[in-house]
């Protein structure tokens, strides 16, 4: 146009092309085309994997400072927004946030606009490690156009209902229940991976009458109410049929969709003609083209911008988390039991966990290839924190477990009646029993990053170094056979994790160079501090 005709001859032609990146950390100048408007119409074009694709519209009000994602919504004072990219056919959209604020006196006029993303995510691994999050902080639910959450969560209600009239126990008073699994995982793979390949899931459901035909279907997360779109794609999906035994076509059972463990979908993949639901779970592998490296921040790590809060409301719920705790010291009054049983001087012990709950802060969580997602690195809404998580090879635990149980007392295991099964698209979630315990470490940044960005590294929690000047030293897991050693030559520090999740968590070790001579010294806990003596 004229207007940018004259922009060039003021300001110069030197400015980057309307098709040059913006790389990380780097900064550019955006001029308006008619300084008398008092919005400016923004998107960007983000490039992921080599491809690019464009985010939503952001209306940013120059005299106010004001920003609103679309034209039709009403102005508010936001000086902080996430705005998301849809990125091709990956369920996960990239959320990006967005700050704006005035420019220095000096400066000049005009706003001053930041992309940041709140978590900056690094594997130091060796692992393959995919990250995820809850589909809540990710942001994938806008994209479902579906009545069925309403009518899936209504039928869970009126089972529950009848389940407690039946007599059945819910585990509101008590839990018998001694397995590990939840009932069920929520959790999406981030848009961003450093490894691979990346593995999704959606999971099958149906509902049976009373003379066994079909009542109801739907498509849904490990998580029978969290809805997800039926796969449609070109991408071969596989059926996943690993149980104990393997599952028929993959569909395992449940007696009721909601309540105890012990009466619906567990963990433990079993079947029963008699139950009322029933699901099975496809999966799908997906190759990550390796990006161009370039030398930049964004090639050793990944970015991730929860989409359920901004960083103010985060913060602000960080703080009402505080005056909690705050106002329950207050009514201790020095005493060191809180009386949850009188409302004037407590409030009740559900009141105050629902109070915290939402407290702002961010779950990461990582998996194994197709392995199960581990528990997740809790990372407050400001400051450092650390933990441990552990992340499970197999994708079921509990069914890994049961085969190994059955191979003790010597029962085949390996029979798959595959009559009337497609085979073409059968296949079996890893049952591994591997277990990776990694430690998280959330740290400030320096510099002008640590104002919006924090860093998490996940490393390995166990390091073993080999301090002898001569000997090389064999290393396993109590009980483990001997092809799962590792080998640490002297002067060398390795990665240890478990090879079994049923044995005992305690490591034996012995001489490499005299295997005939030496036998596997006692097993040590690797948490306890301080000298073990070892006799081999």
């Amino acid at each position: 146009s004229s207007k940018r005709d004259r922009q060039r001859s003021l300001h110069g032609s030197s400015f980057p092309s309307e098709r040059s990146s913006l790389q990380c950390g780097s900064g550019v100048e955006v001029f308006t085309a008619d300084a008398l408007h008092s919005e400016v119409h923004a998107r960007f074009k983000c490039v992921v994997r080599n491809v690019c694709h464009w985010s939503e519209w952001l209306n940013i009000g120059l005299a106010r400072g004001t920003m609103r994602k679309s034209f039709s919504e009403q102005p508010h004072e936001a000086k902080q927004m996430n705005i998301q990219c849809k990125i091709g056919s990956c369920e996960s959209p990239l959320t990006i946030g967005v700050k704006l604020s005035s420019r220095a006196p000096n400066a000049g006029q005009g706003m001053s606009l930041t992309l940041y993303a709140e978590i900056w995510l690094r594997n130091l691994t060796s692992l393959p490690l995919a990250f995820g999050a809850p589909s809540l902080q990710v942001g994938s639910d806008g994209d479902i156009e579906s009545l069925l959450p309403g009518k899936v969560s209504a039928d869970s209600a009126l089972i529950e209902l009848s389940s407690v009239l039946e007599g059945n126990s819910f585990g509101l008073f008590s839990n018998t229940d001694d397995d590990d699994d939840d009932l069920g995982d929520d959790i999406l793979n981030l848009p961003l991976q450093q490894c691979e390949e990346v593995f999704e899931e959606v999971f099958e459901y149906v509902s049976i009458d009373e003379n066994g035909s079909e009542q109801r279907k739907w498509w849904a997360s490990e998580n029978h109410v969290r809805v997800r779109q039926e796969p449609n794609d070109n991408v071969l999906w596989m059926v996943d049929c690993a149980g104990e035994p393997f599952l028929h076509n993959g569909w395992e059972s449940c007696a009721n969709i909601a309540g105890s463990k012990a009466f619906n979908f567990n963990g433990r993949r079993l079947f029963n003609k008699n139950h009322r639901f029933r699901r099975r779970r496809l999966f799908r592998k997906i190759s990550m083209e390796e990006p161009v490296l370039d030398g930049s921040i964004s090639d050793s790590v990944i970015f991730h911008q929860p989409a359920d809060l901004d960083r103010s409301t985060r913060s602000r719920r960080e703080a009402e988390r505080n005056a909690i705790g705050v106002h329950l010291d207050e009514k201790k009054e020095g005493s060191n039991i809180l009386d949850v049983f009188n409302p004037i001087d407590a409030a009740g012990v559900l009141d105050i966990m629902s109070s915290i709950a939402n407290d702002g802060s961010i779950l990461i969580h990582v998996k194994h290839k197709d392995g199960k997602f581990s528990s997740p690195a809790i990372i407050p809404p400001s400051g450092s924190s650390n933990g441990v998580i552990r992340a499970c090879s197999s994708r079921w635990p509990n069914v890994t477990k049961a085969i190994k149980e059955q191979k003790r007392k010597d029962v085949d295991v390996t029979t798959w009646n595959s009559d009337g099964c497609d085979p073409e698209n059968l296949g079996i979630a890893p049952l591994e029993p591997t277990v990776f315990e990694l430690v998280y470490q959330v740290t400030a940044l320096s510099g002008l990053w640590g104002e919006l960005s924090r860093m998490v590294t996940i490393t390995p929690r166990f390091l073993i170094k080999n301090e002898s000047s001569w000997l090389d030293i064999d290393v396993k897991q109590v009980g483990a056979p001997d092809t799962s050693k590792v080998q640490i030559k002297y002067g060398e520090m390795l990665p240890f994790y478990w090879f079994d999740l049923t044995l005992p968590e305690l490591v034996c070790a012995r001489p490499a160079q005299s295997r005939n001579r030496f036998k596997w010294s006692g097993g040590f806990d690797m948490c306890t501090l301080g000298m073990v003596p070892l006799r081999g």
